[in-house]
């Protein structure tokens, strides 16, 4: 699809190519390529995975809840996964430093696994409907940390934009 894409834009794709085939390859394309450095996404990065892979993490939050380390465990891993999701989908026009990006997956997993183990020993005379809720807010508070912290640099200096001549 790559190869369809990058003839097409120039003119010269190969004879017979339908548009079909043209909105085929752009689709690929776009769903695997990022869109400001052209790099090949990481498959589970990609937003096209974030649903089911956010859903097959959220349904083992919610079954293994029971155990510190079960909790310990899922907040790491559903960190991890944001992380690389973040990373992935990252503007790459707004350059952020292996610094920023370890502060933020630190903090936003710190963060996660404080709600996740306070909540846990607080709500654990409470019954079962309560502790199964921890980890939307363990995963609510990480989100309030991370994504402020991962898009900090488009915060504080903005972001450039152009006009369809490409002036600022």
């Amino acid at each position: 699809s790559s190869g369809i894409n990058a003839e097409y834009r120039v003119g010269s794709e190969p004879p017979g190519t339908t548009n079909e085939q043209v909105k085929q390859a752009m689709q690929l394309y776009k769903s695997a390529f990022h869109p400001d450095s052209g790099e090949l996404q990481n498959v589970f990065g990609r937003m096209s995975f974030q649903v089911p892979g956010g859903m097959m993490i959220t349904g083992a939050m919610l079954q293994f809840y029971k155990s510190v380390p079960q909790v310990v465990f899922w907040q790491w891993f559903n960190q991890s996964f944001n992380a690389l999701v973040n990373y992935t989908n990252r503007n790459a026009n707004s350059p952020t430093s292996t610094k920023q990006l370890g502060v933020a997956y630190f903090s936003a997993t710190f963060s996660a696994l404080g709600a996740a183990i306070g909540l846990k020993k607080v709500l654990e005379k409470s019954p079962p409907t309560f502790q199964r809720l921890v980890p939307m807010v363990a995963v609510a508070s990480a989100n309030c940390v991370n994504i402020p912290l991962m898009r900090q640099v488009e915060l504080m200096d903005g972001i450039t934009i152009t006009d369809a001549d490409g002036e600022v």
